[in-house]
This record gives C-alpha cells, structure tokens and sequence, in this order.
C-alpha cells in the first residue's frame, strides 16, 4: 500500500519546473494562509529539494521575497 502524499510532496508536484514565492505556491495551491506552505518550504529548503534563486516584489506584501525553484537532488 503507499503512503500518502505528504504536503512537501504535494509542493514539490505543484512547483514543477516553475519558479514561485511562497505565496504563488499557496495561493496556487487553494491556501490562503502562507502558514500552510511556508514550514514545509523551510523543511524542502534544509534537504536542499528546492533552493532560493533570487527575490521578486510581492505586491501584498509590499517587500522583496524569496523565489523559489525545485532542485535536481532527492534529497534522500
């Protein structure tokens, strides 16, 4: 039987080869809470699955934040 999908997995599928902030991977998601992504981001961030690739402006927000992409490592 498999496991089921885990929110970094479901992420990591949304993502794709795209890059996204947070808010663009929340909202993306149906969340409108960036606490329902953000944690998850910071786990995938320290297994080096996605990493930082530069900032863009976020226009809620109003300040420069984190862009994000997926990485090539399994992180296992």
């Amino acid at each position: 039987m498999q496991r089921p999908a885990t929110r970094r997995e479901d992420i990591l599928r949304f993502m794709g080869s795209e890059v996204m902030t947070a808010r663009q991977i929340a909202y993306g998601m149906g969340y409108m809470d960036l606490n329902a992504v953000k944690p998850r981001i910071t786990e995938l961030k320290a297994a080096g699955r996605i990493e930082a690739v530069g900032k863009a402006y976020d226009d809620i927000s109003k300040r420069r934040v984190a862009v994000y992409r997926a990485t090539t490592k399994d992180g296992k």
